[in-house]
């Protein structure tokens, strides 16, 4: 029975995946900020259960090395990051992290800080933070990138990438996109400068196809049911426009690592299609004017893969 349980434990070690979680604000009471609140006890029920069920807690270095590695994982990892740097994380989630030793990721909203806004830390607790953790950028203003001219995204990036370098004493590595919008001239100019990784909003787990920059991150609150997002799975899809027929897209793609067929593909709440597959391949037709606000095909499976393609207008 040893051999073939040792045999069994290597190969579901090979079908592990890695989970980024994206928190907001802790033991916030005010209603209108529900959809992004925690309480501590409830983030604590998070943490405790990651670590009794074995999943190894890796800071966000090691998830893009690992993505970038291109190897399989080998075990279940989990990572905490947490945007916009709200007064509540140094005050209620930071000593949790801090006391339990698990890594974790601050996201910096710039103009907050440098304006001293009063939901807010301040840029000697962000320091602070940064001894524990890892800290990235999260734009200067927090708008909406996709809506910025090309000059307005070049002046919010240079503007926040200068004053975080400048007050913190190093420079920014990861950035997160403001609401999780991006397009592809977004990331662009993003990647222009030199960022190793950007994060998204975009629900999924991680493996070693995903994207570095776009890289999935589940979004959590009190609300949320976090066994139901542990249950995500990646799914390799490759996808292309390949042709305009009578006004509209002909995509082609393949999905990897799945012998099921056929698909799922969410367009809009009104174009929820399923898609068969032939040899792992499958084609479709979509009307760009109908695409969702977010410019995303979502692909998903019944047995909970999920991973969300970027598709534009020309």
């Amino acid at each position: 029975m040893k051999p073939l349980l040792a045999l069994s434990l290597f190969c579901c070690s090979l079908f592990a995946d890695g989970y980024v979680f994206c928190y907001h604000r802790f033991d916030d009471p005010k209603p209108k900020h529900k959809a992004m609140n925690i309480s501590s006890e409830k983030f604590t029920e998070h943490l405790n259960y990651l670590s009794s069920n074995g999943y190894k807690m890796e800071p966000l270095s090691k998830v893009v090395a690992n993505v970038k590695s291109k190897k399989p994982y080998r075990e279940k990892t989990a990572t905490i990051t947490v945007d916009d740097a709200y007064k509540s994380f140094y005050d209620h989630a930071f000593p949790i992290l801090k006391a339990k030793k698990i890594p974790f990721t601050l996201f910096v909203y710039v103009e907050a800080i440098k304006g001293g806004y009063k939901d807010f830390m301040t840029w000697e607790q962000i320091k602070e933070v940064a001894k524990y953790g890892e800290i990235g950028l999260h734009s200067y203003a927090h708008k909406d990138l996709t809506k910025m001219s090309p000059e307005e995204l070049q002046k919010d990036t240079a503007d926040s990438f200068e004053i975080f370098t400048k007050m913190t004493g190093q420079k920014p590595k990861y950035y997160a996109y403001p609401f999780g919008h991006y397009n592809k001239a977004v990331q662009a100019k993003i990647k222009s400068f030199g960022f190793e990784s950007i994060v998204t909003v975009d629900a999924g787990a991680v493996n070693e196809n995903s994207d570095v920059f776009s890289l999935e991150r589940i979004a959590m609150s009190g609300n949320d049911d976090f066994k139901l997002a542990l249950g995500v799975k990646p799914l390799d899809v490759s996808m292309e426009k390949v042709a305009i027929k009578d006004g509209q897209w002909v995509i082609k793609g393949n999905v990897q690592n799945f012998d099921k067929k056929e698909i799922k593909l969410y367009v809009n709440k009104k174009d929820k299609r399923v898609l068969e597959l032939n040899n792992s391949s499958f084609e479709t037709l979509i009307d760009p004017s109908k695409i969702n606000s977010k410019q995303k095909l979502i692909f998903s499976t019944d047995d909970h893969r999920y991973r969300a393609k970027l598709i534009e207008k020309d």
